[in-house]
């Protein structure tokens, strides 16, 4: 998945930059607006007609990147500033240098930081000649520094934003992976205990209850004939069968894996800024501890991959039995998707992961509709009751 610039806007941002934006915009126009009222707007003539298509070209350009879901376009950008250029060439009200700001502040979302500081000063420079052209040298001076200092802030406040939110997204990411290894952790250390458990019962118990065991036949061969022949004899089958539960439990605790819905909403409920809706059945459970442990790993490395890379506001995680034997994951995010979707080396590890086991891991994406994965194991399923 291809890295971002800046941050998903939620839609309480998205309002109020569009808000702001077009509150300048308005300013930038208002006079122009009013001579048109009263008449003094020359509708016929060229340059006020010019300057019109321009400054509603503006709006519509900035429209369309501040409330787009993908964070806009760069093709945007550039008619904002081109049109912006023209609304300066065109009209003397000298406030319409503003809307080169509002490109500076747009710049930081859309762009690396040394090419939006390049594209800021490319523009200034514009603004620059556009003034030296229609206006005399200090008048040209004082405006162009005027919109390059408004430019230049706007695009230092965009520039902190920015990385203050690329921090925080970060922050979420190391958070979400530091909660995904202590449930693997937890499931780990639980998993140790029981292998630890299993050992002492195998050579403890089950050391002394095949010592009762053989020491209960010798005596009951001794015993033969007498009155208490029988009553070793039953001893020695308790005996007997003491041992083979002992031993079947230890199978039962080595061979048993970790809870897979308790570590799935243990990782979906630590996963900030993402609402992750979780769909497993409540009695899902792998006879494998190697296919759980996969699974685990699958949905953590789509977690994490949707924190860091994919925009997105929401995830959907199902896991489900498959008719033809094993389990299905299946999970869909509203982000930003990719038009050409490169697995980075999380996805191509979990690949080599499932095939391993016998399973397979398939992912498909599209530029703005989100990215979708979808992976199957061959394990034996089993219910809890």
């Amino acid at each position: 998945m291809a890295q971002r610039h800046g941050a998903a806007k939620s839609p309480s941002t998205r309002r109020l930059l569009l808000v702001a934006g077009l509150l300048t915009w308005g300013v930038v126009g208002s006079p122009h607006a009013e001579a048109l009222v009263r008449g003094g707007f020359p509708l016929q003539s060229p340059t006020s007609l010019l300057w019109l298509v321009a400054f509603l070209g503006f709006g519509v350009a900035y429209c369309r990147n501040a409330v787009a879901e993908d964070d806009g376009s760069v093709p945007a950008l550039a008619v904002q500033s081109l049109t912006g250029l023209v609304v300066v060439a065109t009209s003397r009200t000298g406030v319409d240098g503003a809307l080169l700001a509002i490109v500076a502040a747009q710049a930081p979302e859309l762009l690396p930081q040394r090419r939006a500081v390049l594209w800021v000063a490319a523009q200034s420079v514009a603004l620059v000649l556009v003034y030296l052209v229609i206006h005399s040298f200090a008048y040209a001076l004082v405006q162009g520094l005027i919109f390059i200092g408004f430019q230049g802030f706007t695009l230092a406040s965009a520039v902190v934003m920015v990385r203050e939110a690329q921090a925080r997204r970060e922050l979420a990411r190391l958070h979400a992976e530091l909660q995904s290894t202590q449930v693997l952790l937890a499931s780990r250390e639980r998993e140790g205990e029981r292998l630890r458990i299993a050992r002492e019962l195998h050579d403890s118990l089950g050391h002394h209850l095949t010592a009762l065991s053989l020491n209960l036949e010798a005596a009951a061969y001794t015993a033969k004939d007498t009155p208490s022949a029988e009553h070793l004899r039953r001893a020695r089958e308790a005996a007997r069968t003491l041992l083979s539960e002992v031993r079947e439990t230890v199978s039962a605790l080595r061979d048993t894996p970790p809870p897979l819905l308790a570590s799935l909403r243990s990782l979906a409920a630590n996963a900030p800024g993402l609402t992750v809706h979780l769909d497993v059945p409540e009695d899902l459970a792998l006879a494998s501890t190697d296919a759980t442990h996969s699974l685990i790993r699958c949905v953590q490395e789509v977690l994490t991959n949707t924190l860091r890379h994919a925009r997105a506001t929401r995830l959907w995680i199902r896991v489900e039995p498959t008719q033809a034997g094993g389990v299905r994951v299946v999970t869909r995010d509203d982000g930003r998707g990719a038009a050409s979707p490169t697995p980075g080396a999380g996805l191509t590890g979990m690949r080599e992961r499932f095939t391993r086991l016998g399973g397979d891991v398939a992912w498909r994406a599209e530029a703005g509709r989100g990215w979708e994965l979808e992976a199957w194991l061959p394990a034996t399923v089993r219910t809890d009751s």
